[in-house]
């Protein structure tokens, strides 16, 4: 089965052969192993939110197969049951976090489950809060009692974890959790572990075990199409629009202040707009492609509207272009019946400056509005 899976392209993962990337795929196998040696463990994969999950009991008995590919493939390995032909495929290239975690679970009738689970990065390498495999606590009930030796084993591997990678590695409570009765027993149980007082509050045994907010992550290295973008806002009388499903998202490109870089508890975001106003977050990260556009279209008249595309791989929720992470367009490109020469050339520039640019297309229509330059741009995609 891998091996078609290893010749499809990985737009979020190309190139990822470097030694930070292998280090971190080591860091995860060596967790997901430590996990798999213990009988206590349940595999986890899917998430409710998906509308199922599948479960594997491995009871300590699991092989964990070495690494079979290389470059962007280099962190997929298959996992073994001893004695059985089902297996799972886990692709730990994709993992960006360990996620200890406590949640109620429709798994133990809607009291928390103690699990760790792998979250992964979504189109263009984003980090998102997904995740398809966790490994969780099979018998953390007695009855209806905590059974504090495996809460005990659980937070202890959390702690470890944590003061070995804290990069890469969470710890996090439900607020469902902190507020319930049965959240008060997890917490006497987590100050326990801790050597804390009985009485020590949340705040004290989640900062005494995850060590407090994060120093942001190294992320040096901006998104490519970042001073593409700053260009676009500084067009006038144009739209920076952001389309899903029902909902349509406008803001003037005047009134955007530019493009900042916003880092909370260690997650890089880009901010568009001063925070005193109106802005938003972006993950321009995940833009792996800028197309220039031009379209006939009923809002201006039949006439052509001008577009910069920012696409994402896969799905981003666009009604109109699956792929169509968000846009600047051009609000009024037209006075009566005359183009307003000036304000369409905006876009005609900015695509001169970056058509050389491996990641740029631009489409048919907007090739010819650009007078006859097609064989000297990129190749056309419409």
């Amino acid at each position: 089965m891998m091996e078609s899976h290893a010749q499809e392209s990985r737009p979020d993962l190309v190139g990822r052969d470097d030694e930070r990337f292998r280090e971190q795929i080591a860091f995860f196998e060596s967790v997901l192993l430590e996990w798999l040696e213990a009988e206590r463990v349940t595999v986890a994969c899917g998430s409710w939110a998906d509308g199922g999950i599948a479960e594997l009991l491995p009871r300590g008995k699991a092989t964990l197969l070495p690494a079979a590919y290389q470059g962007c493939f280099a962190g997929v390995r298959e996992l073994r049951l001893d004695g059985l032909e089902h297996h799972l495929h886990i692709d730990l290239g994709r993992v960006h976090q360990l996620t200890y975690s406590i949640a109620p679970s429709v798994c133990f009738a809607g009291k928390p489950s103690f699990e760790m689970r792998l979250l992964t990065t979504g189109p263009g390498g984003a980090r998102t809060s997904r995740w398809s495999v966790s490994l969780m606590l099979s018998r953390p009930y007695v009855g209806d009692t905590l059974a504090s030796n495996e809460l005990a084993w659980f937070f202890e591997r959390a702690r470890l974890h944590v003061a070995r990678r804290p990069d890469l590695v969470r710890f996090e409570v439900s607020p469902d959790v902190l507020r319930s009765e049965r959240g008060d027993q997890v917490r006497i149980c987590l100050a326990t572990t801790l050597g804390l007082p009985t009485d020590a509050p949340w705040h004290d045994a989640l900062r005494e075990l995850d060590g407090g907010p994060r120093e942001a992550r190294d992320d040096s290295s901006e998104p490519r199409s970042l001073e593409l973008l700053r260009d676009a806002l500084r067009f006038r009388d144009a739209s920076l629009v952001i389309y899903r499903e029902r909902t349509l998202v406008e803001f003037q490109t005047e009134k955007l202040a530019g493009v900042f870089k916003y880092v909370e508890d260690g997650h890089v975001s880009w901010q568009l707009g001063e925070f005193q106003d109106h802005h938003c977050h972006l993950a321009l990260g995940a833009v792996t492609r800028v197309l220039f556009s031009a379209e006939a279209v009923p809002c201006q008249g039949g006439r052509l509207n001008y577009t910069v595309w920012f696409l994402a791989p896969g799905s981003c929720g666009n009604p109109y272009r699956s792929d169509g992470y968000f846009s600047v367009v051009l609000n009024r490109p037209y006075d009566g019946d005359a183009p307003r020469l000036e304000i369409i050339d905006q876009v005609l520039s900015l695509y001169r400056r970056y058509r050389h640019e491996s990641w740029v297309e631009a489409d048919e229509l907007f090739l010819r509005a650009l007078g006859g330059e097609a064989d000297e741009g990129p190749a056309c995609r419409a």
